[in-house]
């Protein structure tokens, strides 16, 4: 059911106040005609979501207009029932604040986006194949939109040691990882060059980046529950213990510091949406000029990623609609923090185990309250508006294959002329439309089109499809028409089955075998072998047999 409102009346009924709201769930007459119906309705979906995923704890807001419309707790931590006031990490949605922490410097002076980072770091490097010095063409833009060319794993200090070491031992680690790709050409999602910019900046503040973001982010935004710095939260009674599958205690502190490092509360994410909804302005305070505001969430790099924040394009109505969001998820914890300028609408949801369960709470809620103040969603680019042409037989050919991306595979086939594509395994296959040599296509099931840009092999790199939706983009991995590699004899000592642990237990099987010549590691081909015993991936990641250990993406992979 929807409930088309014009903007005036939309906010009009929505500007109730969080009294009564809070814990119990309660809607006051004066809010937007049958959103009790859809918060009893998303209220529901949460509680089957957490059983769905053992998700033990949990906690939402729905802001509008600088106001909190609903806010409620669900489950129970150790010290008692969820409240608005229990906090939870948020981990990669750290990343957002890590970005605002930036802004506010150079707000204050402080720091350039713009100047290479070895102005603040003069010993920093970092290994690149691509050039001899590439840490002195990396700046702060290219870390907060991730497109210094970082993997995403440092070798001290990450998502699977389990021990946390200190944050100044993880930052020195990160100049011995390689760069997947070079400077500035690709997004590729990464912790590092979050913790490096939150490292610059304790270093050109003289304080610790917790406490500049005290200062600076949350006394500002009355955010009391809020703490980047583990001697504060983990002394919280009244705080979410994070859980996974497989393991009976996951560890307390993160050592990523700026990259995933922030525990906040319902209450809080509250007043932080407010602020972002407000242009950087909050209970008419100017925090974050508008003109940095804009900076952060200007895309001007392109993609999808900005500063700190992703978006999505959607069409609602007759109405372009840009929903900005950033998840978070991992040492037992999920977050999913949206907010909608256009609509003045926010929403957050915090969750005690990183189950897809809980990245689906308030989706349906959220879509529904577009839709009631914009139209109905339909398809932003529609399939029929292309215009598709019949690809030379040589361009076909040429991106048959399969790919490799973040999270996700893909194969590329062609029959009778038709290109078609499919994700993972058993994915179906679907029309992959040409529109130019150099410009394709596919739809997805909500018919929303999704668009591929081709990049062409070079002598370092395979060809690359870079997605409009940035976390789909794809690397080439291999395909039939390919000539056999050099297959060297002296690889047979690094064929076999290994294991990656994650916080001392096993968490992935890894299996290198032979191929047509090449190496393999999990299906992606070893495309480049620069030394002896170093190679890199078809998705530009390390892996290092030079030591007795070897590594992949800065992980330790034990013979099995």
């Amino acid at each position: 059911m929807t409930y088309p409102l014009n903007r005036r009346s939309f906010l009009a009924h929505a500007a109730g106040t969080a009294a009564g709201l809070v814990g119990s769930g309660a809607v006051q007459a004066r809010l937007v005609p049958g959103l009790a119906e859809l918060i009893d309705a998303e209220r529901a979906a949460v509680r089957e979501g957490m059983a769905e995923g053992g998700i033990g704890a949990a906690a939402i807001c729905l802001v509008h207009q600088g106001r909190t419309l609903w806010m409620e707790g669900f489950g129970r931590t150790p010290g008692g029932p969820v409240g608005p006031d229990t906090i939870f990490s948020i981990q990669s949605t750290s990343k957002n604040f890590t970005a605002v922490a930036v802004l506010l410097a150079v707000q204050e002076g402080l720091l350039d986006l713009d100047a290479p980072i070895t102005r603040y770091l003069p010993d920093f490097s970092v290994n690149s194949r691509f050039e001899p010095a590439p840490q002195d063409r990396i700046t702060l833009r290219l870390l907060l939109s991730n497109r210094a060319g970082f993997t995403h794993e440092a070798p001290v200090g990450n998502n699977y040691e389990p021990a946390a070491p200190s944050f100044e031992a993880h930052i020195r680690s990160i100049s011995q990882t390689w760069l997947r790709f070079p400077v500035g050409e690709r997004y590729r999602y990464s912790n590092l060059g979050y913790d490096l910019a939150g490292h610059i900046l304790e270093r050109k503040a003289g304080l610790a980046y917790a406490e500049w973001l005290r200062r600076k982010l949350f006394q500002p935004l009355g955010m009391r529950d809020s703490t980047a710095d583990p001697a504060v939260y983990s002394k919280v009674a009244n705080r979410a213990v994070g859980t996974q599958g497989g393991h009976a205690q996951v560890p307390l502190v993160t050592p990523l510091v700026a990259s995933g490092g922030v525990y906040t509360s319902a209450r809080d994410m509250a007043a932080y949406a407010a602020f972002h909804l407000g242009g950087g302005e909050w209970q008419g305070r100017q925090i974050l000029a508008p003109e940095l505001w804009a900076e952060m969430h200007g895309f001007g790099l392109g993609g999808d990623y900005g500063l700190g924040v992703m978006r999505s394009e959607l069409r609602y109505g007759s109405t372009p609609v840009r929903v900005l969001h950033h998840r978070g998820g991992g040492f037992g914890f999920g977050c999913n923090f949206v907010y909608c300028p256009e609509a003045e609408l926010g929403w957050a949801a915090l969750f005690n185990r990183p189950a897809s369960a809980g990245y689906r709470f308030g989706t349906r809620l959220i879509e529904r309250l577009l839709a009631a103040r914009f139209g109905e969603r339909i398809a932003r680019l529609p399939a029929a508006a292309l215009a598709p042409i019949r690809p030379l037989a040589a361009q076909a050919q040429a991106l048959v294959g399969t790919y490799v991306g973040r999270n996700v595979r893909a194969q590329i086939s062609e029959s009778g002329g038709q290109l078609r594509f499919s994700q993972d395994e058993a994915g179906t296959p679907n029309p992959l439309g040409v529109t130019a040599p150099d410009a394709l296509f596919t739809v997805k099931e909500d018919g929303e089109t999704v668009t591929y840009r081709y990049h062409p092999s070079t002598a370092a790199l395979p060809a690359h499809l870079e997605c409009s939706e940035g976390e789909a983009s794809l690397d080439y991995n291999d395909g039939p028409n390919d000539p056999p590699g050099p297959d060297r004899p002296e690889w047979d000592r690094h064929v076999g089955r290994y294991r990656v642990d994650q916080w001392g237990k096993p968490a992935m099987e890894i299996t290198i075998e032979r191929r047509r010549g090449y190496l393999y590691l999990n299906a992606i081909r070893l495309i480049v072998e620069p030394e002896p015993g170093l190679f890199f991936t078809s998705d530009g990641e390390a892996v290092d047999f030079r030591s007795p250990v070897p590594t992949w993406r800065n992980l330790l992979l034990r013979r099995v």
